[in-house]
């Protein structure tokens, strides 16, 4: 991939993205070299968030491939989706219904230029739509020409709630799950606080003060189902969550620093 600018963003490749190094650490080519590099200090000093983006990315397919193959879940909306790698939400959604509707919100001018890769099965429907997805008024409205919100609906929050404070961060979650019906889903995984990973941080907050992404106690990532249940396992370390029928967790899965869960509304 060049490093030059993009066509049709602003972007420049002089500051580091987090999408980008989350792309990076994810195995993905679409990032520059100055995502590269930082994505070099942090993984030296921490080597295991690759194993955190990587398990963030199975965690992604595993849960869109439950909630439509055992929930019957047909609609699906990803919030901070990034730079799409993998199959994707859409690609496993729409390989077990391929009549499953699928939304991407991103307001990163990186991911809008990658929108346009993004191809639906003939019977689904997938649209990206760029926003803040601080506005949730402003994207239920935009989500509404192709997700029916009177129906259930399974919500993706996944290792992107790290650019808001805690606090807010639960408060939004539960902005658009309190909009949604009985039988939705809800599903969030996020960066756990360990020593390791707040040495790694630190890299992050001097390379971009105002985009630096943040961790969290698991606490504070299990607040973000209020009104929910939790299914169990609970709120665990990814490679525990969502496993298919007759596996288990892989050796050494409590030791991913990538937490999450998923939840139902009642």
């Amino acid at each position: 991939m060049s490093d030059s600018v993009r066509p049709g963003t602003n972007v420049m490749p002089t500051v580091p993205n987090s999408a980008r190094i989350w792309n990076y650490a994810q195995g993905g080519q679409d990032n520059y070299q100055v995502d590269r590099e930082l994505g070099d200090v942090m993984m030296g000093d921490f080597p295991e968030i690759k194993t955190a983006a990587m398990e963030s990315r199975a965690f992604q397919e595993r849960v869109a491939d439950h909630v439509v193959r055992e929930f019957g879940i047909r609609q699906l909306l990803d919030l901070g989706t990034g730079i799409p790698t993998g199959s994707g939400t859409h690609g496993m959604a729409q390989k077990v219904a391929p009549e499953s509707r699928v939304v991407y919100v991103d307001n990163d001018p990186v991911v809008l230029n990658h929108a346009s890769a993004l191809r639906s099965s003939p019977e689904g429907r997938i649209h990206y739509f760029q926003q803040d997805f601080r506005d949730v008024e402003a994207v239920l409205e935009g989500v509404s020409t192709t997700l029916n919100l009177d129906e259930p609906v399974a919500l993706l929050v996944l290792s992107t709630l790290g650019h808001f404070p805690p606090a807010e961060a639960a408060d939004l979650v539960a902005s658009y799950t309190s909009r949604f019906v009985s039988g939705s889903y809800l599903a969030v995984c996020d960066t756990i606080e360990t020593p390791g990973v707040l040495r790694m941080q630190e890299h992050y907050v001097q390379a971009d003060p105002e985009g630096a992404y943040l961790a969290r106690a698991p606490e504070q990532i299990a607040d973000c189902a209020r009104g929910l249940a939790l299914l169990p396992p609970g709120l665990r370390p990814l490679p525990e969550l969502v496993l298919p029928a007759g596996t288990t967790a892989p050796a050494g899965a409590e030791d991913c620093v990538q937490w999450g869960f998923l939840a139902v509304k009642p």
